[in-house]
Protein backbone atom coordinates (compact mmCIF):
# COMPACT_ATOMS: atom_id res chain seq x y z
CA UNK A 1 0.00 0.00 0.00
CA UNK A 2 1.51 3.23 -0.61
CA UNK A 3 1.84 6.55 1.12
CA UNK A 4 -0.92 8.17 -0.78
CA UNK A 5 -3.24 5.32 -0.27
CA UNK A 6 -2.83 5.13 3.69
CA UNK A 7 -3.02 9.25 4.08
CA UNK A 8 -6.48 8.79 1.85
CA UNK A 9 -7.51 5.83 4.47
CA UNK A 10 -7.18 7.78 7.00
CA UNK A 11 -8.56 11.08 5.55
CA UNK A 12 -11.26 9.22 4.62
CA UNK A 13 -12.12 7.93 8.07
CA UNK A 14 -11.38 10.58 10.61
CA UNK A 15 -14.71 12.50 10.21
CA UNK A 16 -16.59 8.84 11.55
CA UNK A 17 -14.37 9.23 14.49
CA UNK A 18 -15.28 12.94 15.18
CA UNK A 19 -19.32 11.92 14.74
CA UNK A 20 -19.45 8.68 16.42
CA UNK A 21 -17.03 10.16 19.17
CA UNK A 22 -20.04 13.06 19.82
CA UNK A 23 -22.91 10.89 19.72
CA UNK A 24 -21.41 8.33 21.83
CA UNK A 25 -20.49 10.99 24.64
CA UNK A 26 -23.93 12.92 24.24
CA UNK A 27 -25.55 9.18 24.62
CA UNK A 28 -23.54 8.59 27.70
CA UNK A 29 -23.97 11.55 29.53
CA UNK A 30 -27.59 11.69 28.40
CA UNK A 31 -28.53 11.49 32.50
CA UNK A 32 -26.11 14.78 32.81
CA UNK A 33 -27.84 16.60 29.87
CA UNK A 34 -30.99 15.55 31.10
CA UNK A 35 -30.57 17.10 34.55
CA UNK A 36 -28.44 20.65 33.02
CA UNK A 37 -30.76 21.40 30.29
CA UNK A 38 -34.32 20.35 30.81
CA UNK A 39 -36.35 21.19 34.16
CA UNK A 40 -36.32 19.29 36.83
CA UNK A 41 -38.94 17.25 37.95
CA UNK A 42 -39.82 13.39 36.99
CA UNK A 43 -36.27 12.04 36.16
CA UNK A 44 -37.47 9.29 33.35
CA UNK A 45 -39.54 12.11 31.59
CA UNK A 46 -35.73 14.27 31.57
CA UNK A 47 -34.04 11.65 30.27
CA UNK A 48 -37.09 10.83 27.46
CA UNK A 49 -36.59 14.59 26.12
CA UNK A 50 -32.64 14.40 26.18
CA UNK A 51 -32.94 11.06 23.65
CA UNK A 52 -35.52 13.43 22.45
CA UNK A 53 -33.08 16.05 21.61
CA UNK A 54 -30.26 12.80 20.27
CA UNK A 55 -33.52 11.77 18.13
CA UNK A 56 -33.72 15.05 16.52
CA UNK A 57 -30.12 14.87 15.33
CA UNK A 58 -30.29 11.79 13.54
CA UNK A 59 -34.00 13.10 12.14
CA UNK A 60 -31.70 15.72 10.05
CA UNK A 61 -29.72 13.05 8.63
CA UNK A 62 -32.08 13.02 5.50
CA UNK A 63 -31.54 16.33 4.51
CA UNK A 64 -27.48 16.79 5.32
CA UNK A 65 -27.36 13.72 2.60
CA UNK A 66 -29.31 15.41 -0.28
CA UNK A 67 -27.41 19.00 1.02
CA UNK A 68 -23.75 17.18 1.20
CA UNK A 69 -24.29 14.87 -1.84
CA UNK A 70 -25.19 17.59 -3.97
CA UNK A 71 -21.83 19.18 -2.92
CA UNK A 72 -20.06 16.16 -3.35
CA UNK A 73 -21.60 14.93 -6.87
CA UNK A 74 -21.17 18.75 -7.97
CA UNK A 75 -18.16 20.14 -6.36
CA UNK A 76 -15.83 17.11 -5.53
CA UNK A 77 -15.42 14.54 -1.79
CA UNK A 78 -12.90 16.89 -1.44
CA UNK A 79 -15.12 19.71 -0.40
CA UNK A 80 -17.92 17.71 1.56
CA UNK A 81 -15.48 15.68 3.46
CA UNK A 82 -13.63 19.10 4.81
CA UNK A 83 -16.96 21.19 5.40
CA UNK A 84 -18.33 18.07 6.77
CA UNK A 85 -15.71 18.08 9.47
CA UNK A 86 -16.72 21.57 10.75
CA UNK A 87 -20.25 21.22 11.05
CA UNK A 88 -20.12 18.18 13.30
CA UNK A 89 -17.34 19.50 15.60
CA UNK A 90 -18.30 23.34 15.98
CA UNK A 91 -21.74 22.50 17.63
CA UNK A 92 -20.32 19.49 20.05
CA UNK A 93 -17.67 22.52 20.91
CA UNK A 94 -20.30 24.93 21.76
CA UNK A 95 -22.20 22.25 24.02
CA UNK A 96 -19.73 21.94 26.64
CA UNK A 97 -19.27 25.38 26.82
CA UNK A 98 -23.02 26.77 26.97
CA UNK A 99 -25.02 27.39 30.12
CA UNK A 100 -27.51 25.55 31.45
CA UNK A 101 -31.89 25.39 32.03
CA UNK A 102 -30.55 27.34 35.61
CA UNK A 103 -29.03 30.21 33.94
CA UNK A 104 -30.71 30.75 30.82
CA UNK A 105 -34.06 28.66 31.29
CA UNK A 106 -36.20 27.63 28.45
CA UNK A 107 -33.29 29.54 25.84
CA UNK A 108 -31.22 25.99 27.29
CA UNK A 109 -33.24 22.95 25.37
CA UNK A 110 -34.04 24.79 22.52
CA UNK A 111 -30.03 25.75 21.64
CA UNK A 112 -29.44 22.29 22.37
CA UNK A 113 -32.21 20.57 19.82
CA UNK A 114 -30.52 23.38 16.91
CA UNK A 115 -26.88 22.16 17.44
CA UNK A 116 -28.06 18.33 17.72
CA UNK A 117 -30.25 19.56 14.52
CA UNK A 118 -27.00 21.43 12.87
CA UNK A 119 -24.45 17.93 13.40
CA UNK A 120 -27.28 15.79 12.23
CA UNK A 121 -27.19 17.73 8.54
CA UNK A 122 -23.46 17.65 8.66
CA UNK A 123 -23.33 13.83 9.59
CA UNK A 124 -26.06 12.45 6.94
CA UNK A 125 -23.51 13.48 4.52
CA UNK A 126 -20.38 12.49 5.89
CA UNK A 127 -20.58 8.73 6.18
CA UNK A 128 -21.80 8.33 2.65
CA UNK A 129 -18.81 10.71 1.51
CA UNK A 130 -16.14 9.33 3.16
CA UNK A 131 -17.35 5.91 2.08
CA UNK A 132 -17.14 6.66 -1.77
CA UNK A 133 -13.97 8.73 -1.43
CA UNK A 134 -12.78 5.70 0.11
CA UNK A 135 -14.01 3.52 -2.24
CA UNK A 136 -12.75 5.46 -5.22
CA UNK A 137 -9.59 6.40 -4.48
CA UNK A 138 -8.89 2.16 -3.48
CA UNK A 139 -7.43 -0.45 -6.05
CA UNK A 140 -10.46 -2.41 -6.73
CA UNK A 141 -9.06 -5.76 -5.41
CA UNK A 142 -8.63 -3.94 -1.99
CA UNK A 143 -12.22 -2.17 -1.86
CA UNK A 144 -13.43 -4.43 0.89
CA UNK A 145 -10.65 -3.32 2.99
CA UNK A 146 -10.57 0.01 2.10
CA UNK A 147 -14.41 0.79 2.52
CA UNK A 148 -14.01 -1.21 6.08
CA UNK A 149 -12.22 2.18 6.89
CA UNK A 150 -15.24 3.67 6.86
CA UNK A 151 -16.90 2.06 9.82
CA UNK A 152 -13.65 1.38 11.50
CA UNK A 153 -13.03 5.39 11.93
CA UNK A 154 -16.83 5.31 13.09
CA UNK A 155 -16.31 2.62 15.94
CA UNK A 156 -12.61 4.47 16.57
CA UNK A 157 -14.82 7.20 17.44
CA UNK A 158 -17.32 5.17 19.91
CA UNK A 159 -13.87 3.51 21.27
CA UNK A 160 -12.32 7.15 21.95
CA UNK A 161 -15.49 8.57 23.37
CA UNK A 162 -15.90 5.73 25.79
CA UNK A 163 -12.48 5.83 26.64
CA UNK A 164 -12.91 9.55 27.39
CA UNK A 165 -16.26 9.16 29.05
CA UNK A 166 -14.61 6.54 31.66
CA UNK A 167 -11.36 8.19 32.15
CA UNK A 168 -13.74 11.83 33.13
CA UNK A 169 -15.87 9.52 35.28
CA UNK A 170 -13.29 7.39 37.31
CA UNK A 171 -11.15 10.63 38.04
CA UNK A 172 -13.19 13.31 38.50
CA UNK A 173 -16.36 11.29 40.96
CA UNK A 174 -19.96 11.54 40.20
CA UNK A 175 -20.84 14.89 42.65
CA UNK A 176 -17.82 16.72 39.96
CA UNK A 177 -19.13 15.13 37.08
CA UNK A 178 -22.46 16.65 38.12
CA UNK A 179 -21.28 19.94 38.48
CA UNK A 180 -19.27 20.38 36.06
CA UNK A 181 -17.51 17.37 34.63
CA UNK A 182 -19.24 16.33 32.00
CA UNK A 183 -18.09 19.28 29.82
CA UNK A 184 -14.71 17.31 29.29
CA UNK A 185 -15.08 15.13 27.10
CA UNK A 186 -17.17 17.50 24.11
CA UNK A 187 -14.58 20.05 24.61
CA UNK A 188 -11.98 17.41 23.92
CA UNK A 189 -13.69 17.18 20.46
CA UNK A 190 -11.33 20.17 19.37
CA UNK A 191 -8.45 18.00 19.22
CA UNK A 192 -9.83 15.29 16.85
CA UNK A 193 -11.36 18.53 14.66
CA UNK A 194 -8.09 19.83 14.20
CA UNK A 195 -6.45 16.13 12.94
CA UNK A 196 -9.40 15.98 10.28
CA UNK A 197 -9.02 19.56 9.30
CA UNK A 198 -5.23 19.00 8.64
CA UNK A 199 -5.73 15.76 7.21
CA UNK A 200 -8.41 16.32 4.29
CA UNK A 201 -7.03 19.85 3.66
CA UNK A 202 -3.80 18.09 2.29
CA UNK A 203 -5.97 15.53 0.04
CA UNK A 204 -5.00 15.73 -3.71
CA UNK A 205 -7.51 17.66 -6.23
CA UNK A 206 -9.78 15.40 -7.64
CA UNK A 207 -10.19 15.58 -11.38
CA UNK A 208 -12.31 17.24 -13.36
CA UNK A 209 -15.16 15.72 -14.49
CA UNK A 210 -19.08 16.27 -16.03
CA UNK A 211 -21.26 16.34 -13.22
CA UNK A 212 -25.04 16.76 -13.16
CA UNK A 213 -26.38 19.76 -12.71
CA UNK A 214 -28.73 18.48 -10.37
CA UNK A 215 -27.47 15.43 -8.51
CA UNK A 216 -30.57 14.92 -6.11
CA UNK A 217 -33.09 14.55 -9.16
CA UNK A 218 -30.95 12.45 -11.01
CA UNK A 219 -31.11 10.14 -8.30
CA UNK A 220 -34.56 10.60 -7.37
CA UNK A 221 -36.10 9.61 -11.01
CA UNK A 222 -33.39 7.45 -12.53
CA UNK A 223 -32.25 5.43 -9.35
CA UNK A 224 -34.57 5.38 -6.42
CA UNK A 225 -34.59 1.72 -6.81
CA UNK A 226 -30.76 1.39 -6.15
CA UNK A 227 -31.98 4.08 -2.99
CA UNK A 228 -34.64 1.78 -1.77
CA UNK A 229 -32.25 -1.09 -1.29
CA UNK A 230 -29.55 0.70 0.19
CA UNK A 231 -32.05 1.98 2.56
CA UNK A 232 -33.90 -1.00 3.35
CA UNK A 233 -30.45 -3.07 3.89
CA UNK A 234 -29.49 -0.64 6.52
CA UNK A 235 -32.02 -1.11 8.66
CA UNK A 236 -30.00 -3.14 11.47
CA UNK A 237 -26.76 -0.73 11.20
CA UNK A 238 -27.59 2.10 13.29
CA UNK A 239 -29.79 0.78 15.68
CA UNK A 240 -27.28 -1.61 16.49
CA UNK A 241 -25.01 0.79 17.30
CA UNK A 242 -26.84 3.16 19.07
CA UNK A 243 -29.04 0.28 21.01
CA UNK A 244 -26.03 -2.18 21.64
CA UNK A 245 -23.02 0.19 21.90
CA UNK A 246 -24.77 3.54 22.98
CA UNK A 247 -28.06 2.85 25.18
CA UNK A 248 -26.43 -0.38 27.02
CA UNK A 249 -24.09 1.50 28.78
CA UNK A 250 -26.88 3.87 31.15
CA UNK A 251 -29.32 0.21 30.76
CA UNK A 252 -26.95 -1.64 32.67
CA UNK A 253 -26.14 0.91 34.97
CA UNK A 254 -29.77 1.32 36.32
CA UNK A 255 -31.10 -2.04 35.77
CA UNK A 256 -28.13 -4.39 36.97
CA UNK A 257 -25.44 -4.25 40.01
CA UNK A 258 -22.66 -3.01 37.51
CA UNK A 259 -21.48 0.49 38.11
CA UNK A 260 -20.46 3.03 35.01
CA UNK A 261 -16.89 2.37 34.67
CA UNK A 262 -17.85 -1.43 34.70
CA UNK A 263 -20.32 -1.24 31.82
CA UNK A 264 -17.83 1.15 30.36
CA UNK A 265 -14.84 -1.01 30.17
CA UNK A 266 -16.85 -3.80 28.87
CA UNK A 267 -18.69 -1.88 26.06
CA UNK A 268 -14.67 -0.98 25.11
CA UNK A 269 -13.89 -4.89 24.62
CA UNK A 270 -16.71 -4.90 22.69
CA UNK A 271 -15.98 -2.23 20.34
CA UNK A 272 -12.21 -3.08 20.00
CA UNK A 273 -13.96 -6.68 18.28
CA UNK A 274 -15.76 -4.14 16.04
CA UNK A 275 -12.65 -2.77 15.05
CA UNK A 276 -10.88 -6.26 13.96
CA UNK A 277 -14.40 -7.84 12.78
CA UNK A 278 -15.17 -4.99 10.20
CA UNK A 279 -11.35 -4.88 9.21
CA UNK A 280 -11.82 -9.09 8.62
CA UNK A 281 -15.14 -8.38 7.29
CA UNK A 282 -13.75 -6.49 4.95
CA UNK A 283 -10.70 -8.70 3.64
CA UNK A 284 -12.38 -11.32 3.68
CA UNK A 285 -15.22 -9.68 1.18
CA UNK A 286 -12.90 -9.21 -1.04
CA UNK A 287 -12.00 -12.85 -1.54
CA UNK A 288 -15.35 -14.66 -1.04
CA UNK A 289 -17.50 -12.06 -1.68
CA UNK A 290 -18.92 -8.94 0.26
CA UNK A 291 -22.51 -9.99 -0.19
CA UNK A 292 -21.67 -13.48 1.61
CA UNK A 293 -19.47 -11.40 4.57
CA UNK A 294 -22.60 -9.19 5.12
CA UNK A 295 -25.06 -12.28 5.77
CA UNK A 296 -22.95 -14.07 7.60
CA UNK A 297 -22.15 -10.83 10.20
CA UNK A 298 -26.07 -10.38 10.08
CA UNK A 299 -27.00 -14.16 11.03
CA UNK A 300 -24.23 -13.71 14.11
CA UNK A 301 -26.32 -10.40 15.20
CA UNK A 302 -30.00 -12.56 14.95
CA UNK A 303 -28.25 -15.49 17.07
CA UNK A 304 -26.48 -13.48 19.94
CA UNK A 305 -28.79 -10.39 20.43
CA UNK A 306 -30.69 -12.33 23.29
CA UNK A 307 -27.61 -14.01 25.15
CA UNK A 308 -25.63 -11.61 25.06
CA UNK A 309 -27.57 -8.93 26.91
CA UNK A 310 -27.90 -11.29 29.41
CA UNK A 311 -24.57 -11.63 29.95
CA UNK A 312 -24.66 -7.66 30.31
CA UNK A 313 -27.36 -7.62 32.32
CA UNK A 314 -25.51 -10.21 35.27
CA UNK A 315 -23.23 -8.00 36.98
CA UNK A 316 -20.05 -10.07 36.38
CA UNK A 317 -17.71 -7.91 34.60
CA UNK A 318 -15.99 -11.33 32.70
CA UNK A 319 -19.73 -11.85 31.42
CA UNK A 320 -20.45 -8.56 30.54
CA UNK A 321 -17.52 -8.41 28.08
CA UNK A 322 -18.37 -11.40 26.50
CA UNK A 323 -21.33 -10.37 25.62
CA UNK A 324 -20.60 -7.41 24.19
CA UNK A 325 -17.89 -8.78 21.93
CA UNK A 326 -20.46 -11.49 20.48
CA UNK A 327 -21.87 -8.54 19.93
CA UNK A 328 -19.44 -7.01 18.14
CA UNK A 329 -18.36 -9.65 15.97
CA UNK A 330 -21.55 -9.77 14.39
CA UNK A 331 -21.72 -6.22 13.98
CA UNK A 332 -18.35 -5.70 12.95
CA UNK A 333 -18.42 -8.42 9.52
CA UNK A 334 -21.87 -6.95 8.83
CA UNK A 335 -20.57 -3.29 8.42
CA UNK A 336 -16.85 -3.83 7.50
CA UNK A 337 -18.14 -6.09 4.51
CA UNK A 338 -21.41 -4.15 3.81
CA UNK A 339 -19.52 -0.69 3.32
CA UNK A 340 -17.91 -1.35 -0.12
CA UNK A 341 -21.14 -2.81 -1.41
CA UNK A 342 -23.05 0.04 -0.81
CA UNK A 343 -20.95 2.04 -3.21
CA UNK A 344 -21.88 -0.19 -6.44
CA UNK A 345 -25.04 -0.20 -6.49
CA UNK A 346 -24.96 3.69 -8.23
CA UNK A 347 -22.81 5.69 -10.89
CA UNK A 348 -20.14 8.09 -10.48
CA UNK A 349 -22.36 11.55 -10.83
CA UNK A 350 -24.89 10.96 -8.23
CA UNK A 351 -23.10 8.26 -6.18
CA UNK A 352 -22.80 10.58 -2.83
CA UNK A 353 -26.21 12.18 -3.22
CA UNK A 354 -28.17 8.77 -3.81
CA UNK A 355 -26.18 6.86 -1.03
CA UNK A 356 -26.16 9.36 1.65
CA UNK A 357 -29.50 10.16 1.05
CA UNK A 358 -30.37 6.62 1.45
CA UNK A 359 -28.31 5.51 4.74
CA UNK A 360 -29.04 8.48 6.01
CA UNK A 361 -33.17 8.31 6.20
CA UNK A 362 -32.82 4.15 7.18
CA UNK A 363 -30.15 4.38 10.01
CA UNK A 364 -31.45 8.20 10.88
CA UNK A 365 -35.01 7.17 11.49
CA UNK A 366 -34.35 4.31 12.89
CA UNK A 367 -31.15 4.48 14.68
CA UNK A 368 -32.22 7.89 15.97
CA UNK A 369 -35.59 6.50 17.18
CA UNK A 370 -33.83 3.03 18.91
CA UNK A 371 -32.73 4.75 21.94
CA UNK A 372 -35.85 6.09 23.14
CA UNK A 373 -37.80 3.33 21.93
CA UNK A 374 -36.11 0.71 23.82
CA UNK A 375 -35.93 3.48 26.80
CA UNK A 376 -40.02 3.58 26.78
CA UNK A 377 -40.28 -0.33 26.43
CA UNK A 378 -38.25 -0.38 29.09
CA UNK A 379 -39.41 2.22 31.66
CA UNK A 380 -43.10 2.50 30.41
CA UNK A 381 -43.78 -1.33 29.41
CA UNK A 382 -41.89 -2.94 31.72
CA UNK A 383 -39.70 -5.30 29.06
CA UNK A 384 -36.62 -5.18 30.47
CA UNK A 385 -34.69 -7.20 27.60
CA UNK A 386 -36.26 -4.79 24.64
CA UNK A 387 -32.82 -3.89 23.73
CA UNK A 388 -32.35 -7.34 22.64
CA UNK A 389 -35.61 -7.77 20.90
CA UNK A 390 -34.94 -4.76 19.31
CA UNK A 391 -31.68 -6.12 17.82
CA UNK A 392 -32.35 -9.11 16.56
CA UNK A 393 -35.72 -8.08 14.66
CA UNK A 394 -33.66 -5.26 12.84
CA UNK A 395 -30.64 -7.43 11.90
CA UNK A 396 -33.07 -10.58 10.35
CA UNK A 397 -34.83 -7.39 8.28
CA UNK A 398 -31.31 -6.31 6.90
CA UNK A 399 -30.15 -10.16 6.53
CA UNK A 400 -33.96 -10.71 4.66
CA UNK A 401 -33.40 -7.68 2.00
CA UNK A 402 -29.90 -8.63 1.39
CA UNK A 403 -30.65 -12.40 0.85
CA UNK A 404 -34.01 -12.19 -1.07
CA UNK A 405 -33.33 -8.10 -2.65
CA UNK A 406 -32.83 -8.78 -6.50
CA UNK A 407 -30.56 -5.68 -6.92
CA UNK A 408 -28.35 -7.32 -4.12
CA UNK A 409 -28.79 -10.97 -5.34
CA UNK A 410 -27.20 -10.49 -8.63
CA UNK A 411 -24.36 -7.42 -7.62
CA UNK A 412 -21.25 -8.47 -9.01
CA UNK A 413 -19.32 -6.16 -6.51
CA UNK A 414 -17.84 -3.86 -9.10
CA UNK A 415 -18.29 -0.22 -9.89
CA UNK A 416 -20.61 0.94 -12.64
CA UNK A 417 -17.69 2.96 -14.65
CA UNK A 418 -15.50 -0.55 -13.90
CA UNK A 419 -17.23 -2.41 -16.52
CA UNK A 420 -16.45 0.77 -19.23
CA UNK A 421 -12.80 0.88 -18.19
CA UNK A 422 -12.04 -2.12 -17.77
CA UNK A 423 -10.61 -2.00 -14.24
CA UNK A 424 -9.59 -5.27 -12.27
CA UNK A 425 -12.57 -6.08 -10.10
CA UNK A 426 -13.64 -9.20 -7.72
CA UNK A 427 -16.69 -10.37 -9.92
CA UNK A 428 -18.67 -12.31 -7.59
CA UNK A 429 -21.28 -14.77 -8.99
CA UNK A 430 -25.33 -14.09 -7.82
CA UNK A 431 -25.02 -16.00 -4.90
CA UNK A 432 -22.34 -14.07 -3.61
CA UNK A 433 -19.35 -16.12 -3.97
CA UNK A 434 -16.26 -14.51 -5.90
CA UNK A 435 -15.70 -14.97 -9.59
CA UNK A 436 -12.26 -14.47 -11.86
CA UNK A 437 -10.67 -11.36 -11.93
CA UNK A 438 -10.98 -8.91 -14.84
CA UNK A 439 -7.98 -6.87 -16.09
CA UNK A 440 -7.30 -3.68 -14.52
CA UNK A 441 -5.84 -0.54 -15.67
CA UNK A 442 -4.37 2.42 -13.44
CA UNK A 443 -7.10 4.34 -12.22
CA UNK A 444 -10.62 3.73 -11.49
Amino acid sequence: MTKSERKNLFAGAIGNTIEFYDFIIYAYLAVFVAEHFFPAGDGVTAMLASYGAFASGMLMRPLGGILFGTIGDRFGRKAALQLSVLLIAVPTLIIGLMPTYATIGIAAPIILVILRMLQGLSVGGEYASAIVFLIETSPARRRGVAGSFGPLGAVGGLLLGTLMTYLTTSALGEERMHDWGWRLPFLASVLLTGIGIVLRRSLAPERVEKKSRSPLREAFTGYWRQMLAIGLANISTAIVSFVGFMYVVPWIERHSSANTSMALIANMFGLLVICMAALAGGWMGDHIGRRRMSMIGLAVLVAVAWPAFQLMLSGNFVLMALGSMLLGIGQGLFIGAFSAMMVTLLPRNVRVTGMAFSYSLSTGALGGLAPLLCEYLVDRAGLLMAPALVIAVSAALSLAVIALHPLWRHNDESLPEDHASGVSSRRSHPDGSPGGLVQEPSSI
